[in-house]
């Protein structure tokens, strides 16, 4: 597992993701639709050096100043948190490209040159008040209605498809035979009678 290149956790139900940050090789990591409330989660990952796409699209995260925790990526280009409730924050667009200067994409939309301009010189307090005043009034809106509709952003490029089933259970090939290495002689037992009813019940 731990060279595991892409990992896709997408629809998991998850809420945390310590175990996975020994995934010191991944390139990309699919984390849609799961249960992660914050950025700090994303934490553990920092030492992914090699990672250039995050995907956390329909999560919970509610507060954008946490995306200082994805500062320590320095190869991070592609980076989607649509349909999460910090997405919802004034001037969202700005204040991720003011923290990550290297994205090229953000929300399947190519961050432009002049974006980046006007990001490099955004007033970060302003941005923050801003943030502040819009997580209370989202916090308001929910409680009036629990379910509000949430608009898809404008698609500019062709929405890049996460891996394939193949790919996954390429995936968990690679972290079986990992793993397999580090079992003793009982253990692997138990793998075998397991392979074999596996394949018995086909």
């Amino acid at each position: 597992m731990p060279n595991i290149e892409i990992l896709s956790l997408s629809v998991n139900k998850i809420s945390t993701l310590k175990p996975f940050s020994y995934c010191k090789k991944l390139t990309e990591l699919y984390l849609r639709k799961n249960l992660i409330q914050d950025l700090s989660e994303i934490q553990p990952f920092s030492y992914c050096k090699k990672l250039t796409e995050l995907y956390l699209r329909k999560n919970l995260i509610q507060d954008l100043s946490e995306i200082r925790y994805l500062q320590g990526l320095p190869n991070l280009k592609v980076l989607w948190l649509w349909e999460n409730p910090c997405a919802e924050a004034p001037n969202y667009r700005e204040a991720v490209l003011y923290a990550l200067p290297n994205l090229v994409k953000l929300d399947n939309q190519a961050v432009t040159p002049e974006e980046k301009t006007q990001a490099s010189k955004a007033d970060l307090g302003k941005i923050r008040n801003k943030e502040n005043e819009a997580s209370k009034e989202n916090v308001q809106r929910r409680e009036r209605n629990p379910s509000p509709a949430i608009k898809e952003p404008p698609r500019i490029n062709k929405v890049k498809n996460e891996p394939s089933s193949e790919n996954r259970s390429n995936n968990v090939l690679c972290a079986l035979l990992a793993l397999i290495k580090e079992l003793d002689d009982y253990s692997l037992e138990i793998v075998r009678k397991e392979i074999d009813r596996k394949l018995a019940s086909r």
